[in-house]
């Protein structure tokens, strides 16, 4: 067998050897460490240097090396481009040199080296990197050398592509883990509070930015919660932020610092970002926009604005959900209350008709008792004075009749059964006028129907509690109520000239329960309560049925 065969048996084997030793594994420092190994160990080279380029091409980073003494070996990881290695990157060209005393006052760590071949790295037809192999002897490097050095550079290039795509793979796999686990997070926090904080914090880890979380109620105040220090700041309103407020919602917006200037400037210079996406979120009255930050101007990547994209829905489902939840406590609240208000009212109620009872009612039985004891007693000696007495006994009988008449119709609207509920309506009319505060006026418009007894008594007692508020609160010199009977529901107006009030004032203020006692029966039947009123411009409630 002919020593050139000899030689090509013994590359193809130490090329072999290489591959499968780049097979072995997917992790590019372990490419790399067997890679150098392999190389110097196979070809009998006593040194072996593996570099990549670093963006933006000016100079390379030592990956791995081997056979450098540890201390030379740190200075050789930076190096600029501007020597050999450069010319290999920009030729894609193998160079082989001896190591000169000009080259050591260059790298002066190279010193006890003597030859040096350096190879492309290639991947995707470009060179990305260079795989520098050196001797301590001077050697003349054969053409199989030369070529099995190239084809490991070659070699290096594809398992390094492979590994650094296994490894954004497995970034991105674990990435999108922490994603979804910061989507259920976001999505099964209800506390406001806590979703703020959560927000800014988890973001700020995934973009590597800036999150800032600013907030606006109907106060020029603008809330602030960061990652960063900013954390808890307030400031007031302006222009930029009023500009803010103004974007589409449920949209990601781009800003980037321009040489021109933008509203915006103002806002963002004040926390030092040079290039945000940003989203604007508005529930009522409250103002939102969740803003990721950098304070550089790099472009976002487009993983980083498809995460964008993604967990937008998810941000704006969840702060939905807070204010949603924020409502059902409030109305919780606020129905605890009205039934706390509603009972201590029965009690009361229950209390002022029984001292009614005992005060008058009792009373005057009492009283009626004893005098007729006494006309029993005196009828055959004093016939005239016993009729006398039975006079006046039966006009207080008739006045504690009336009395008796009123506490049931307190208690139950009688009036309903016996006149309808439009002339229980009258009824009632009829005797608030009889007190003489205001001219109360009753106007039917159409052809008046029943309901279920349960749904009168509903509307007749909100009817009731309207008059009352108006007589109390209203110092209104006239009032009327209108009924509507149209052919598909039932509008009644009740409408004063008074002082007014403003009743969404009451209800934030949890001042407002007759209100909300007016708007439960109401809701409780089916139908609708609205209430317009200013102050100074008098009050209309208008019922839907």
């Amino acid at each position: 067998m002919s020593s050139d065969h000899t030689k090509n048996l013994s590359s193809i084997h130490a090329l072999s050897k290489v591959s499968i030793a780049l097979s072995e594994t997917l992790s590019l420092d372990k490419v790399l460490y067997k890679a150098v190994t392999q190389c110097i160990e196979i070809c009998h080279f006593d040194a072996a240097l593996v570099y990549f380029l670093e963006p933006p091409g000016d100079y390379f980073v030592a990956q791995h090396s081997y056979g450098i003494q540890s201390e030379s070996s740190k200075q050789l990881q930076k190096l600029p481009t501007d020597f050999i290695g450069g010319m290999v990157m920009k030729n894609g060209k193998t160079v082989i040199t001896d190591i000169l005393a000009h080259h050591l006052q260059q790298r002066p760590q190279l010193e006890g080296f003597q030859s040096l071949i350096s190879v492309p790295i290639k991947a995707r037809k470009e060179t990305i990197g260079v795989l520098d192999v050196l001797t301590k002897e001077h050697r003349d490097f054969s053409p199989e050398d030369i070529s099995l050095v190239e084809s490991i550079g070659l070699q290096i290039g594809v398992a390094s592509e492979n590994a650094k795509l296994f490894e954004s793979v497995e970034n991105v796999t674990t990435k999108l883990r922490e994603l979804v686990t910061l989507n259920q997070r976001i999505a099964s926090c209800l506390h406001i509070d806590v979703l703020i904080p959560m927000l800014t914090s988890e973001l700020s880890k995934v973009f590597k930015a800036d999150v800032l979380f600013l907030s606006q109620d109907d106060t020029p105040i603008i809330h602030m919660k960061a990652s960063n220090k900013f954390d808890e700041y307030q400031f007031a309103s302006d222009a930029s932020v009023q500009c803010l407020w103004q974007k589409e919602g449920l949209t990601i917006h781009s800003y980037k610092k321009l040489p021109s200037r933008q509203k915006l400037d103002v806002l963002f210079g004040r926390f030092g970002i040079k290039r945000a996406e940003y989203m604007v979120f508005t529930y009522g009255v409250n103002n939102h926009a969740l803003i990721i930050g950098k304070n550089q101007n790099g472009d976002w990547s487009t993983a980083e604005q498809e995460v964008m994209e993604g967990i937008t829905k998810t941000i704006t489902l969840a702060l939905t959900n807070s204010y949603l939840f924020q409502e059902v406590e409030k109305s919780r609240e606020r129905n605890s209350n009205l039934r706390a208000l509603q009972t201590a009212a029965q009690e009361r109620e229950r209390q002022r008709i029984a001292g009614e009872i005992h005060d008058s009612i009792n009373q005057s039985l009492s009283g009626l008792y004893f005098h007729l004891q006494y006309c029993r007693d005196e009828i055959e000696h004093s016939p005239d004075k016993v009729k006398a007495i039975l006079d006046k006994l039966l006009s207080i009988t008739k006045d504690n009749i009336n009395e008796l008449r009123q506490i049931i119709h307190d208690l139950h609207p009688l009036a309903i059964q016996k006149f309808g509920f439009v002339g229980a309506v009258d009824e009632l009319v009829k005797t608030c006028s009889l007190q003489e505060i205001m001219e109360i006026r009753l106007e039917i418009v159409g052809q008046p129907i029943r309901y279920e007894p349960e749904v009168e008594i509903q509307l007749y007692r909100v009817i009731q509690e309207c008059m009352n508020n108006v007589m109390k609160h209203s110092l209104a010199s006239e009032a009327q109520i209108t009924m509507y009977f149209e052919q598909s529901q039932l509008r009644i107006q009740i409408v004063d000239d008074g002082v007014g009030f403003e009743p969404y004032q009451q209800l934030r203020d949890n001042d407002a329960y007759g209100i909300m006692g007016m708007e439960t029966r109401i809701r409780d039947i089916g139908g609708a309560l609205s209430i317009f009123s200013r102050p100074g411009k008098g009050t209309k409630i208008v019922i839907t049925l």
